[in-house]
Order: structure tokens, then sequence, then C-alpha cells
């Protein structure tokens, strides 16, 4: 009883204080991510020293639940290094200055634009910087994006394991696919996303505010160890809705009803 309390609480420990409290066999924990339904589901977290896949077709929602899970790890002070493969990445949706977090979020871009008429292979780049990351024991998480790249070779997923078995970082592998059932070699863990109805709104930060917050519901499953399980989380977006350029609803309630509604 007494050795279970102590490892839950070295667990909580290195939650705060990465590499500090786990070694050897119990640095490959789960880190928590926040959202009880994947904490508390068939994950447990995502695990350290392996590769779990994130997918889903372009705004299926994936982004956003792992915006959220970002933001929740740089305020328990994990380090994240972003691999924008194709710079698709908008960096004021990554902003998190309201989190205050003491972590610290890294973006490693290919620089396309300033290239055009390069021949490099971007992909291959991107594949040898994550494994030297990984190799750097710098970094708690990588994210790899491969956008619509979606194949990565058995070697390629075996020598990225052998650099994951000496560190402490979880690989996250970022990519848009439209096959819920087609399965990538190589990775421990895989997350399949996509939008669904109904939305929760939210009125604003007071709850009476006059601006709706849009609350998507993203369904999707997990898969491991051969076991499919579904999962359905509700988070906010940290991203302003571009699509939406008219201005706000103005409130037109009176002084006094304001104030009972406050109040």
């Amino acid at each position: 009883m007494v050795g279970g309390s102590v490892a839950n609480l070295k667990r909580e420990l290195e939650q705060l204080f990465p590499g500090k409290w786990l070694s050897g066999g119990e640095v490959n924990h789960s880190l928590k991510t926040g959202l009880a339904s994947i904490d508390f589901g068939l994950s447990r977290g995502l695990p350290r020293r392996r590769i779990t896949e994130w997918v889903g077709t372009t705004s299926s929602g994936k982004t956003t639940v792992l915006r959220t899970i970002c933001a929740n790890w740089l305020k328990a002070g994990l380090n994240i290094i972003y691999i924008d493969t194709f710079d698709r990445l908008i960096a004021s949706d990554w902003c998190f200055p309201e989190e205050g977090g003491r972590g610290k979020f890294w973006v490693l871009k290919s620089n396309m634009d300033k290239d055009p008429g390069s021949r490099r292979d971007f992909y291959r780049d991107a594949l040898w910087a994550c494994g030297e990351l990984i190799r750097s024991r710098a970094f708690d998480v990588v994210v790899l994006d491969l956008g619509e790249k979606n194949s990565i070779t058995s070697n390629l997923y075996a020598r990225l394991q052998r650099a994951l078995d000496r560190s402490k970082t979880s690989l996250i592998v970022l990519r848009d696919d439209d096959s819920s059932a087609s399965d990538t070699w190589g990775s421990d863990l895989r997350f399949a996303f996509g939008f669904s109805a109904p939305i929760h709104c939210q009125l604003g930060l007071t709850g009476v505010g006059n601006v709706a917050t849009i609350l998507p519901t993203i369904k999707g499953f997990i898969v491991k160890d051969g076991m499919t399980k579904g999962l359905e989380v509700s988070v906010n977006s940290h991203v302003s809705n571009r699509l939406f350029t008219h201005p706000q609803i103005p409130d037109r309630r009176s002084s006094k009803t304001r104030a009972r509604a406050q109040g």
C-alpha cells in the first residue's frame, strides 16, 4: 500500500519536475494530458519513449485537441518542439500567452518559401531532425507534422524507436489521414479524430458576456494493443474563428438587466 502511494507521488512529482524523479524502467510512464477522456481511458495518457500516431482529416479537430494538450504540458513545465515539415503552422495559433506556463515551446520550420526552387527533400530532412532532437534528450515531447505525407517506412520507425529508447521523450506523429482503418507500423498508440455534432455553446468568460464561445465536440477513437475505444472531448480551440468576419452582436440589454445577470 505504501509502495503504491510512493510510486504515485513520484509520478506526480515527475510531471512537475520532468526527468528528476523517475529513472530506468520508471521513466517509460505516460504523460498526463489534462483531458480526462484520454488520461483515464484506454491509453492512460501518452507514453514516453514511444511513438504515438495522431491522425485525422483536415478540420477534423486533431490539431485543436493537440494544441490544448500542449498548453497543459507547458503549464506543467514540459518542453515541446514542433517539427513543421511543410511550413503549415500558423504561429499565432500556437501562442499560449494566457497560460503562463513554465515549459518552452519551439518550432523547427523548413522555410520552404525562402528557397522555392530548392530540390531539398523536406520530408527526409524532417525525419533526420526528429531523430537528432530525440537523441539530444532536451525535449519531453517532439511533434512531427508530416501533413499529407503519410508513409514512414519500417526502417525509419525502428530508427526513431531506438533513439526514443535512450531518452525520456514522447514522439507524436501528426498526419492528415482520411482512412480511419489504416495503421502505420511501429506506433505504440493511435488517436484518430473527427468533428461531430452537436457543438456546445458557452457564453463569455463570465458566463453572461455578449460573445458566445463555440466548443466543438470532437470524436474519434483510440487504438492500443489491438483494442479500440471511442473518444469524445470538448475543448476550447485557443484560436479565433477566421471564418466569421462580421461584427459582434451588441448587448442591447439595459444596465439594470446586466447588473441583475451579473449579480
